[in-house]
This record gives C-alpha cells, sequence and structure tokens, in this order.
C-alpha cells in the first residue's frame, strides 16, 4: 500500500526533476545565492519556479550561442550550473507547498509563517519577494511545526530538518511517499509503515546534486529516524544521513502547521482509495 502526495504537488516536483530544455529532459542543479544578491530575478538566486528556470535558460542560451537541440543533457546541467541558474532547497519546497495550499486554500505559504524579524520592511519584503524570504530553518522550526517523533505517524508532505555543510545552516527535505501494510489490532485496522520517500535539492551528491529523491527503508520501528536504512547513497558518501545524525536532536520530521489539515486530508484519501 503506497500513499503519495497530492496531484498537484507531484506536479511541481516532476517539473523540477524533469524541465524540458532543447528536447531533452534536465534534472534541475542546486544552485544557492551565497553571495546574498538581492533585487534581481528570482530564478537566478536559486529561487526560481520550473517555469522560470526553463525560460532563463533558453534566454541565457540565446545570448551566448549555446545551442541546446545539439546538447547533451549533462551539457546543458553544466550550462546552468556555469550560469547559476539552479534551485536551492527551500525555494524548492516552497514552490511545492505553494502550489499544493494555492489548489486547496487559494493562499501562499507566506501567508501562514511566523517569523522572528517582523519589522515593517521585512513584511514587505516576505511579501513582494517570499520564496527569497523562506529559509531552511524557518520552515522547520517550531514556530511553523510540530515535530513527529513516531516513526508510524509520518505522512507525505512533512519536513524533513537536517544540518547543511556549512556551520549553522540546514537542509530540508520533504517526505514524498510512504508505503506499508494495513495491519488489524484489537479489531482496528493501522497502517504500518516499512518504507518512506522524501525528495530535496541537495547541493553533495558530486555532479548529481540538485533536486533528486532517496529512500529510507525501516528496519527498526521501534527506534528512531537514525536507525533507520538510509539508502541515499552515492559515490559512497550519503550526505543527507549525515546532515541528520549532526546535532541530531535539532533535526528530525517536522509538519507545517499550516499544512496539517492538508496532510490528513491526503493520508485519509490516500488509505480509502487503497481500500476500495
Amino acid at each position: 500500500m503506497r500513499i503519495l502526495l497530492p496531484e498537484e504537488a507531484r506536479v511541481t516536483i516532476d517539473q523540477y526533476k524533469s524541465l524540458k530544455l532543447g528536447s531533452k529532459i534536465v534534472p534541475c542543479p542546486y544552485y544557492i545565492n551565497t553571495q546574498k544578491e538581492s533585487g534581481g530575478l528570482r530564478v537566478l538566486v536559486g529561487k526560481g519556479s520550473p517555469e522560470e528556470i526553463e525560460h532563463e535558460v533558453k534566454v541565457w542560451a540565446q545570448l551566448r550561442g549555446f545551442e541546446m537541440s545539439k546538447a547533451s543533457e549533462h551539457e546543458i546541467r553544466e550550462f546552468m550550473i556555469k550560469h547559476r541558474i539552479g534551485i536551492d532547497c527551500s525555494g524548492f519546497l516552497v514552490h511545492v507547498i505553494n502550489r499544493w495550499m494555492k489548489q486547496t486554500r487559494g493562499r501562499r505559504l507566506i501567508e501562514y509563517l511566523k517569523f522572528d524579524n517582523n519589522s515593517v520592511i521585512a513584511w514587505i519584503k516576505r511579501r513582494l519577494r517570499s520564496a527569497e524570504n523562506i529559509g531552511a530553518n524557518t520552515l522547520t522550526s517550531l514556530k511553523n511545526t510540530i515535530k513527529i517523533t513516531e516513526l508510524n505517524d509520518i505522512r507525505p508532505g512533512d519536513l524533513i530538518r537536517l544540518k547543511g555543510r556549512v556551520k549553522n545552516s540546514h537542509h530540508i527535505a520533504m517526505i514524498s511517499e510512504i508505503e506499508g501494510d494495513l495491519v488489524e489490532e484489537n479489531g482496528k485496522k493501522n497502517f504500518l509503515i516499512k518504507r518512506f520517500k522524501y525528495v530535496h535539492s541537495n547541493r553533495n551528491y558530486d555532479d548529481r546534486h540538485g533536486v533528486r529523491e532517496g529512500e529510507v527503508i525501516i528496519t527498526n520501528p521501534e527506534a528512531g529516524l537514525k536507525e533507520q536504512n538510509w539508502t541515499e547513497v552515492y559515490n559512497g558518501r550519503n550526505w543527507t544521513y549525515e546532515g541528520l545524525v549532526k546535532e541530531y536532536q535539532d533535526n528530525g520530521v517536522m509538519r507545517l502547521k499550516c499544512l496539517e489539515n492538508e496532510i490528513k486530508k491526503n493520508y485519509e484519501a490516500g488509505v480509502v482509495k487503497e481500500l476500495l
């Protein structure tokens, strides 16, 4: 039995994983605005939507005389990386959540989050450039989320808070799918999770950085997250797991308070669908 994210969230994820460029399908690379540039296009600071990224790559290709129709997927990705076109972890998930919330509530994520800086100028900046002003730490802070401590309570749409490579930085992923069995206990059916998948935009994993997927197999249901089998290994490193166990007590699965009802409804609809 599998329960997935709702279609509107999956569509946005798939767009990032499969950018349509020069008749090729290109997974979006990672880019973070380490120079803290501001005022320009959000697509050039790691915060663009899939549509904006596709458009900007085509503009730069035309300006630089880069013939995407003759280029390989690898060459197009290298062109994007050279011109600093990609998506960071929070930018990726802000767009995924925004499309989900607009479909169900008709409002954006920024309208529900709480921030440390509540000055008028900060408020205006957030409303005008919301994707640029929502970071991984804000998205997973206890002001905006509740921590999910039981593995079997994990649901599609939950966030995984991790640590980044840079000191005091955070990384974030989203649970995209849970898989398990319905088991009957004391006359009641319960869902027992056996594995889950997550999506994120990660700066690591060498030439495979960017929007990608990972899977966790539940090998010890009674233990915590770090005792499970995290399978996202590439060239001998599992950067996601390393980010989890770094300052472990501050990390884990977090559920956005503003998305709690949507997550519950999606899960219940998935269970009903499987039972039919």
